[in-house]
């Protein structure tokens, strides 16, 4: 009886359908919005391309508001228990990344050289933009959460009651904590780590700045 139940069981499951990944049409967008958390991932490509990866539109709304801000509310509605959502952002390039309430926001692979990125974090999450190639940074965090960035030139970085910025290179850095937080450079053995092994050694400045350089 037991030998049955399983190979029923296991039937079951080979039956059951795999999660479909749903690609979205949105309208062109230059910057991007995660008010409600989640977690996305940015690779670089010549056209733009936005896949649900995991989630679902009955609880998830995407749309592109005034100035090419492309909002991704991650439960329009209430979510149930433990919703997850996942999405895959394909774009040659992004002036502007702004997460709130937890997740995460990853770029991945090699982005062409861009002039300016303005990045902002709020009541925890992290940004991890080490992959693309900026000349002037901006980066806020307001409240916890975390921002790690390679910028080329120079950095703008604000942190306001709790957070860390973490950047690598040798830009010219203008820094802001009010209240708490750190703006410091990681190491050059950190530059590569995957964001899975970004662990709390990060959260301690290596060198420290003052308002400039």
């Amino acid at each position: 009886m037991h030998e049955t139940f399983r190979l029923l069981l296991a039937g079951i499951l080979l039956l059951a359908p795999l999660p479909v990944q749903t690609g979205l049409q949105v309208a062109p967008f230059s910057s991007i919005e995660l008010p409600g958390g989640g977690h996305v991932v940015l690779q670089r490509a010549p056209t733009q391309r936005v896949t649900l990866v995991r989630g679902s539109l009955d609880y998830t709304r995407l749309a592109v508001a005034d100035g090419g801000r492309l909002v991704i509310d991650k439960c329009f509605r209430k979510c149930p228990s433990g919703y997850r959502l996942e999405l895959e952002i394909l774009t040659p390039g992004a002036a502007g990344i702004s997460l709130a309430n937890g997740g995460s926001i990853q770029t991945r692979g090699s982005f062409p050289r861009q002039s300016e990125l303005a990045v902002a974090v709020s009541h925890g999450g992290i940004i991890d933009v080490r992959s693309m190639v900026v000349d002037r940074v901006t980066a806020s965090v307001d409240q916890g959460g975390r921002i790690l960035t390679v910028p080329q030139a120079s950095l703008l970085a604000r942190v306001h009651q709790g957070g860390v910025i973490t950047y690598w290179g040798n830009a010219q850095v203008r820094q802001t904590v009010e209240h708490g937080g750190v703006v410091s450079r990681g190491s050059a053995d950190e530059i590569s780590l995957p964001l899975s092994d970004i662990g709390p050694q990060l959260l301690h400045p290596i060198r420290k700045h003052g308002s400039g350089r």
